[in-house]
Protein backbone atom coordinates (compact mmCIF):
# COMPACT_ATOMS: atom_id res chain seq x y z
CA UNK A 1 0.00 0.00 0.00
CA UNK A 2 1.37 3.46 -0.96
CA UNK A 3 1.64 6.18 1.66
CA UNK A 4 1.18 9.93 1.26
CA UNK A 5 4.82 10.58 2.09
CA UNK A 6 6.90 12.54 -0.37
CA UNK A 7 6.01 14.98 -3.12
CA UNK A 8 2.85 13.16 -4.17
CA UNK A 9 1.42 13.39 -0.67
CA UNK A 10 2.32 17.08 -0.39
CA UNK A 11 0.55 17.85 -3.66
CA UNK A 12 -2.55 15.99 -2.51
CA UNK A 13 -2.62 17.87 0.80
CA UNK A 14 -2.10 21.17 -1.04
CA UNK A 15 -5.06 20.47 -3.33
CA UNK A 16 -7.31 19.57 -0.40
CA UNK A 17 -6.35 22.75 1.48
CA UNK A 18 -6.94 24.86 -1.65
CA UNK A 19 -10.40 23.37 -2.12
CA UNK A 20 -11.24 24.09 1.53
CA UNK A 21 -10.10 27.71 1.20
CA UNK A 22 -12.16 28.25 -1.95
CA UNK A 23 -15.19 26.68 -0.27
CA UNK A 24 -14.85 28.97 2.74
CA UNK A 25 -14.54 32.03 0.49
CA UNK A 26 -17.61 31.03 -1.51
CA UNK A 27 -19.64 30.57 1.66
CA UNK A 28 -18.40 33.92 2.94
CA UNK A 29 -19.26 35.95 -0.14
CA UNK A 30 -22.41 34.12 -1.23
CA UNK A 31 -23.99 33.48 2.14
CA UNK A 32 -22.34 35.43 4.95
CA UNK A 33 -21.27 38.59 3.17
CA UNK A 34 -20.00 41.55 5.20
CA UNK A 35 -22.83 43.95 5.97
CA UNK A 36 -21.37 46.72 3.84
CA UNK A 37 -21.97 44.54 0.79
CA UNK A 38 -25.61 43.81 1.62
CA UNK A 39 -28.51 44.14 4.04
CA UNK A 40 -29.52 47.64 3.01
CA UNK A 41 -26.33 49.42 4.10
CA UNK A 42 -23.23 50.42 2.26
CA UNK A 43 -23.08 49.94 -1.45
CA UNK A 44 -26.20 47.91 -2.11
CA UNK A 45 -28.25 49.94 0.34
CA UNK A 46 -27.07 53.15 -1.26
CA UNK A 47 -27.79 51.96 -4.79
CA UNK A 48 -31.25 50.66 -3.88
CA UNK A 49 -32.13 53.94 -2.20
CA UNK A 50 -30.90 55.90 -5.22
CA UNK A 51 -32.85 53.68 -7.61
CA UNK A 52 -36.06 54.46 -5.69
CA UNK A 53 -35.31 58.19 -5.92
CA UNK A 54 -34.55 57.86 -9.62
CA UNK A 55 -37.80 56.04 -10.40
CA UNK A 56 -39.83 58.56 -8.38
CA UNK A 57 -38.19 61.48 -10.19
CA UNK A 58 -38.80 59.94 -13.61
CA UNK A 59 -42.49 59.42 -12.82
CA UNK A 60 -42.90 63.02 -11.69
CA UNK A 61 -41.16 64.58 -14.70
CA UNK A 62 -42.88 62.44 -17.34
CA UNK A 63 -46.20 64.16 -16.66
CA UNK A 64 -44.54 67.57 -17.01
CA UNK A 65 -42.58 66.88 -20.21
CA UNK A 66 -39.31 66.93 -18.28
CA UNK A 67 -39.81 70.12 -16.27
CA UNK A 68 -39.89 70.56 -12.50
CA UNK A 69 -41.78 73.85 -12.76
CA UNK A 70 -42.57 74.87 -16.33
CA UNK A 71 -43.04 78.58 -17.07
CA UNK A 72 -45.65 78.12 -19.79
CA UNK A 73 -48.40 75.55 -19.26
CA UNK A 74 -51.96 74.60 -20.18
CA UNK A 75 -54.43 73.59 -17.45
CA UNK A 76 -56.24 70.34 -18.16
CA UNK A 77 -58.05 68.05 -15.72
CA UNK A 78 -56.23 69.52 -12.75
CA UNK A 79 -52.80 69.19 -14.35
CA UNK A 80 -50.44 71.83 -15.72
CA UNK A 81 -49.19 70.49 -19.06
CA UNK A 82 -46.09 72.06 -20.53
CA UNK A 83 -46.36 73.81 -23.88
CA UNK A 84 -43.55 72.35 -25.97
CA UNK A 85 -44.68 74.17 -29.12
CA UNK A 86 -46.77 77.35 -29.28
CA UNK A 87 -48.04 80.27 -31.31
CA UNK A 88 -50.59 82.86 -30.28
CA UNK A 89 -51.29 83.88 -33.88
CA UNK A 90 -53.87 82.54 -36.30
CA UNK A 91 -52.80 80.78 -39.51
CA UNK A 92 -49.26 80.14 -38.22
CA UNK A 93 -47.55 76.96 -37.17
CA UNK A 94 -46.05 76.84 -33.71
CA UNK A 95 -42.54 77.59 -32.53
CA UNK A 96 -40.73 74.93 -30.49
CA UNK A 97 -40.32 76.18 -26.93
CA UNK A 98 -37.77 73.54 -25.88
CA UNK A 99 -35.14 72.88 -28.60
CA UNK A 100 -33.30 70.08 -26.77
CA UNK A 101 -35.92 68.13 -24.86
CA UNK A 102 -33.65 65.24 -23.89
CA UNK A 103 -31.09 67.59 -22.33
CA UNK A 104 -33.84 69.35 -20.41
CA UNK A 105 -35.10 66.04 -19.00
CA UNK A 106 -31.54 65.01 -18.03
CA UNK A 107 -30.82 68.28 -16.25
CA UNK A 108 -34.14 68.55 -14.45
CA UNK A 109 -34.08 64.94 -13.29
CA UNK A 110 -30.60 65.45 -11.88
CA UNK A 111 -31.73 68.59 -10.05
CA UNK A 112 -34.94 66.96 -8.80
CA UNK A 113 -33.29 63.94 -7.17
CA UNK A 114 -30.14 65.67 -5.89
CA UNK A 115 -31.34 66.06 -2.30
CA UNK A 116 -32.65 62.49 -2.21
CA UNK A 117 -29.37 61.07 -3.53
CA UNK A 118 -27.40 63.05 -0.95
CA UNK A 119 -29.74 61.75 1.76
CA UNK A 120 -29.22 58.16 0.55
CA UNK A 121 -25.45 58.63 0.71
CA UNK A 122 -25.49 60.18 4.20
CA UNK A 123 -27.87 57.51 5.56
CA UNK A 124 -25.73 54.71 4.16
CA UNK A 125 -22.55 56.08 5.73
CA UNK A 126 -24.29 56.73 9.05
CA UNK A 127 -25.56 53.15 9.14
CA UNK A 128 -22.06 51.80 8.57
CA UNK A 129 -20.58 53.97 11.29
CA UNK A 130 -23.28 52.82 13.73
CA UNK A 131 -22.18 49.23 13.08
CA UNK A 132 -18.62 50.13 14.00
CA UNK A 133 -16.99 50.45 10.59
CA UNK A 134 -14.27 52.99 9.98
CA UNK A 135 -15.71 55.10 7.14
CA UNK A 136 -14.07 57.88 5.15
CA UNK A 137 -16.08 59.74 2.52
CA UNK A 138 -15.75 62.53 -0.02
CA UNK A 139 -17.97 64.86 -2.01
CA UNK A 140 -20.73 63.30 -4.13
CA UNK A 141 -21.19 64.18 -7.78
CA UNK A 142 -23.36 62.55 -10.42
CA UNK A 143 -24.68 62.72 -13.94
CA UNK A 144 -28.02 61.57 -15.37
CA UNK A 145 -28.19 60.08 -18.86
CA UNK A 146 -31.32 58.93 -20.68
CA UNK A 147 -30.64 55.83 -22.77
CA UNK A 148 -32.87 53.52 -24.83
CA UNK A 149 -34.84 51.43 -22.33
CA UNK A 150 -33.31 52.93 -19.20
CA UNK A 151 -32.23 56.00 -17.30
CA UNK A 152 -28.68 55.73 -15.97
CA UNK A 153 -27.23 57.66 -13.05
CA UNK A 154 -23.43 57.74 -12.82
CA UNK A 155 -22.36 58.60 -9.28
CA UNK A 156 -18.92 59.68 -8.09
CA UNK A 157 -19.05 59.00 -4.35
CA UNK A 158 -15.61 58.20 -2.95
CA UNK A 159 -15.88 56.16 0.23
CA UNK A 160 -13.64 53.80 2.18
CA UNK A 161 -15.10 51.16 4.49
CA UNK A 162 -12.29 49.57 6.42
CA UNK A 163 -9.87 48.28 3.79
CA UNK A 164 -12.45 48.48 0.99
CA UNK A 165 -12.51 51.57 -1.24
CA UNK A 166 -15.19 52.56 -3.73
CA UNK A 167 -15.35 55.60 -5.98
CA UNK A 168 -17.89 55.19 -8.75
CA UNK A 169 -21.36 53.67 -8.88
CA UNK A 170 -23.82 53.22 -11.71
CA UNK A 171 -27.55 52.94 -11.02
CA UNK A 172 -30.12 52.18 -13.72
CA UNK A 173 -33.90 52.35 -13.73
CA UNK A 174 -35.85 50.61 -16.47
CA UNK A 175 -37.94 53.32 -18.10
CA UNK A 176 -39.03 54.14 -21.66
CA UNK A 177 -38.23 57.85 -21.29
CA UNK A 178 -35.80 57.90 -24.21
CA UNK A 179 -38.40 56.62 -26.68
CA UNK A 180 -41.02 58.98 -25.30
CA UNK A 181 -38.74 61.97 -25.76
CA UNK A 182 -37.97 60.85 -29.32
CA UNK A 183 -41.69 60.41 -30.10
CA UNK A 184 -42.48 63.82 -28.63
CA UNK A 185 -39.70 65.36 -30.71
CA UNK A 186 -41.13 63.79 -33.87
CA UNK A 187 -44.59 65.12 -33.03
CA UNK A 188 -43.15 68.60 -32.54
CA UNK A 189 -41.51 68.44 -35.96
CA UNK A 190 -44.90 67.75 -37.53
CA UNK A 191 -46.54 70.48 -35.46
CA UNK A 192 -44.00 73.08 -36.57
CA UNK A 193 -44.20 72.09 -40.23
CA UNK A 194 -47.84 71.09 -40.76
CA UNK A 195 -49.62 72.34 -37.66
CA UNK A 196 -50.75 68.82 -36.76
CA UNK A 197 -49.54 65.21 -36.53
CA UNK A 198 -50.76 61.79 -37.62
CA UNK A 199 -50.66 59.78 -34.41
CA UNK A 200 -52.20 56.70 -36.05
CA UNK A 201 -49.20 56.34 -38.33
CA UNK A 202 -46.83 56.99 -35.45
CA UNK A 203 -48.40 54.19 -33.41
CA UNK A 204 -47.66 51.81 -36.28
CA UNK A 205 -44.03 52.87 -36.09
CA UNK A 206 -44.02 52.68 -32.28
CA UNK A 207 -46.26 49.65 -31.55
CA UNK A 208 -45.40 49.65 -27.84
CA UNK A 209 -47.15 52.97 -27.31
CA UNK A 210 -50.58 54.51 -27.20
CA UNK A 211 -50.49 58.06 -28.52
CA UNK A 212 -53.55 60.09 -27.62
CA UNK A 213 -54.26 63.45 -29.26
CA UNK A 214 -56.89 65.68 -27.66
CA UNK A 215 -58.02 68.79 -29.51
CA UNK A 216 -59.25 71.67 -27.34
CA UNK A 217 -61.67 74.38 -28.44
CA UNK A 218 -59.29 77.33 -28.30
CA UNK A 219 -56.68 75.58 -30.47
CA UNK A 220 -54.49 73.74 -27.99
CA UNK A 221 -53.68 70.08 -28.63
CA UNK A 222 -52.84 67.76 -25.75
CA UNK A 223 -50.63 64.74 -26.35
CA UNK A 224 -50.41 61.76 -24.02
CA UNK A 225 -47.84 59.07 -24.79
CA UNK A 226 -48.34 55.85 -22.82
CA UNK A 227 -46.18 52.73 -22.81
CA UNK A 228 -48.44 49.69 -23.16
CA UNK A 229 -46.42 47.50 -20.79
CA UNK A 230 -44.95 49.82 -18.16
CA UNK A 231 -47.78 52.36 -18.13
CA UNK A 232 -45.44 55.37 -18.15
CA UNK A 233 -47.16 58.51 -19.43
CA UNK A 234 -45.47 61.49 -21.06
CA UNK A 235 -47.76 64.52 -21.43
CA UNK A 236 -47.40 67.88 -23.14
CA UNK A 237 -49.36 70.56 -25.02
CA UNK A 238 -49.03 72.31 -28.38
CA UNK A 239 -50.86 75.16 -30.10
CA UNK A 240 -50.27 75.32 -33.84
CA UNK A 241 -52.04 76.44 -37.04
CA UNK A 242 -55.14 77.75 -35.30
CA UNK A 243 -57.97 79.34 -37.30
CA UNK A 244 -60.43 81.91 -35.97
CA UNK A 245 -63.93 80.86 -35.01
CA UNK A 246 -66.20 80.46 -38.02
CA UNK A 247 -63.33 79.95 -40.44
CA UNK A 248 -64.12 77.18 -42.93
CA UNK A 249 -61.03 75.20 -43.95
Amino acid sequence: MRSFDGKGGQVTIFIIVAIMIVSVLLVFFLWAQPTYFSEGVGIKGFEGCVEDALESGISELEGKAGFIEADFTYSYNGEELTYLCYTNNFYETCVVQVPFLKNVFDENLEALIRDDVDACYDASLASLREEGYDVDSGAVDYNVEIEPGAVRLEIDAPVSVGSQSFARFSVEANAPVYDMVMIATSILQFETKYGDSDVSSMMLYYPDYYIEKIKRGEGTTIYVLEHKTFGNKFKFASRSLVFPAGYDI
